[in-house]
């Protein structure tokens, strides 16, 4: 591929998301034109007069922003580990079983 001619149809956008950014924008076009801010608004003072202490729990979570997903491989060779062991005596009940009953007699 030449730096001058980029591919038709790349689904990788990149950093940006272009497509989810976009449809972002349309949808929030559409909710400020139907004109359902105000009740939103008020609905949420409402709820953070009633509730304060969740609306502030809330707020502080959505400030962190989303959990983390990167995993290293120290840890999913750990997970993988136990989900071994925790399924091979279920295979080996399993075996007994489709042994005793195939088993000649």
């Amino acid at each position: 591929m030449k730096p001058g001619n980029p591919t038709q149809g790349d689904a990788n956008q990149g950093e940006g998301d272009r497509i989810s950014a976009r449809h972002y924008n349309e949808k929030l076009r559409e909710f400020v034109a139907s004109g359902k801010v105000d009740p939103a608004a008020r609905e949420a003072e409402e709820y953070v007069e009633h509730s304060p202490g969740d609306a502030a729990r809330a707020e502080r979570r959505a400030r962190r922003g989303p959990r983390a997903t990167e995993i290293s491989l120290d840890e999913i060779v750990a997970k993988g580990r136990t989900v071994v062991e925790r399924v091979r005596p279920v295979v080996d009940r399993a075996l007994g079983r489709l042994r005793a009953r195939f088993s000649r007699k």
